[in-house]
């Protein structure tokens, strides 16, 4: 008879760690605090891999978006959700998604910034320099090449 045993759950799919990667990118790399899905996702997938990250800061400072396609994560949006409903995000009109006073509060409470060091440190080199037009033109070129 086998014993069936419980199997941990990788970080990079809990919750909360999304959330807190979530309010992180938004907190030191979205103007206003204020950042679209599309946005989101390229982040989050460039953050699975130091290859991706470091085009990402290499777009950053050629004010160029070098990737022209990256990954839409299932359990991103399931965090977005969750972040929404527990009043971190507020999600605006024209769909993107912006800290909360409650999210700044929860930031500087729990010491994110400091419990994603590493993160934060890779963050902050490309700061605010991926704009939300870079990302909209790579996309633009997405349909384009339908």
């Amino acid at each position: 008879m086998f014993n069936r045993k419980k199997s941990s759950v990788i970080p990079e799919l809990r919750p909360m760690y999304k959330v807190g990667k979530i309010l992180l990118i938004l907190k030191i790399c979205c103007s206003g605090n204020k950042g679209s899905l599309l946005k989101l996702h390229l982040f989050n997938w460039a953050m699975l891999e130091p290859e991706r990250l470091k085009a990402l800061k290499i777009s950053s400072e050629k004010k160029e978006l070098l990737l022209g396609v990256w990954g839409i994560d299932p359990s991103l949006n399931m965090a977005l959700s969750f972040a929404t409903a527990e009043n971190l995000l507020s999600r605006k009109s024209n769909g993107s998604y912006q800290l909360t006073e409650k999210a700044e509060t929860f930031i500087a409470g729990a010491g994110l910034l400091e419990l994603f060091d590493n993160e934060t440190n890779d963050l902050k080199i490309i700061n605010k320099k991926i704009t939300e037009t870079m990302v909209q033109q790579t996309a633009k070129r997405w349909n384009d090449e339908i």
